[in-house]
């Protein structure tokens, strides 16, 4: 049995502001310290820049998410050919007797145990495109769910043979890339006035660029079953 610890992180955001459209926009910053802020007014730039603003006050790149013009996608490009078993639940051992021609055995009772998605998930990204809202974007990151199984059915069994209800997870190891990221031109524009003494920097959008990498192992199936042996 192979089981694997997963990692949860909590993500960042900030809200900046398209200053073609002088739309009230919010940015998942690639910074750790979360902090939200509001853009404001000011003069128009060409159609593909972004006036945003994040809580470090840097020109780093950044991540787009839901409350930005452009959201970074997760990219799968690599998984193992084969699944393999996470054993989320084993119970009690049951033996068949040795002076019997055979047994058959049913538990007769239900079980329920939940379970996560993605677990041992390992995130590696270039410095300084940091930040824990990468995280929340991998897949099935934050899903959660559970399996009930209830054990009426029978398993037949040789003399001195185990049987042990159990319930199983079945996984992939998949690995993948991030793909569209927001550059600092450089360009300095309007501040928040939530923080007027802060740093606001124009970006561009690059849509199909990839970087960093993300590798999981994926929930494919869940189901409950016996494990016989002897």
């Amino acid at each position: 049995m192979t089981v694997n610890a997963g990692t949860r992180r909590s993500g960042d955001s900030v809200v900046a502001r398209k200053k073609t459209s002088k739309k009230w926009m919010g940015l998942a910053t690639l910074a750790l310290a979360p902090m939200v802020l509001l853009a404001s007014p000011g003069v128009a730039s060409a159609a593909s820049q972004e006036c945003l603003q994040n809580s470090e006050n840097s020109s780093h790149d950044m991540a787009g998410n839901w409350s930005t013009d452009h959201q970074t996608q997760s990219v799968s490009v690599q998984q193992a050919n084969n699944t393999w078993q996470d054993w989320i639940w084993r119970g009690p051992t049951f033996q068949c007797p040795w002076n019997v021609p055979s047994c058959s055995y049913a538990w007769q009772q239900s079980k329920t145990t939940g379970w996560q998605a993605s677990v041992g998930l390992s995130i590696k990204i270039p410095i300084p495109k940091v930040g824990s809202f990468l995280d929340e974007i991998t897949p099935s990151y934050t899903r959660s769910g559970s399996t009930t199984t209830s054990y009426t059915f029978t398993t037949n069994l040789s003399p001195g043979q185990f049987a042990q209800p159990i319930q199983v997870v079945q996984r992939r190891w998949t690995q993948g890339v991030y793909q569209g990221i927001y550059h600092s031109t450089g360009a300095k524009c309007l501040p928040s006035p939530s923080n007027p003494n802060g740093k606001a920097f124009e970006y561009t959008w690059s849509p199909n660029e990839r970087w960093g990498s993300w590798a999981t192992n994926l929930k494919v199936s869940d189901y409950g079953t016996y494990n016989v042996w002897k």
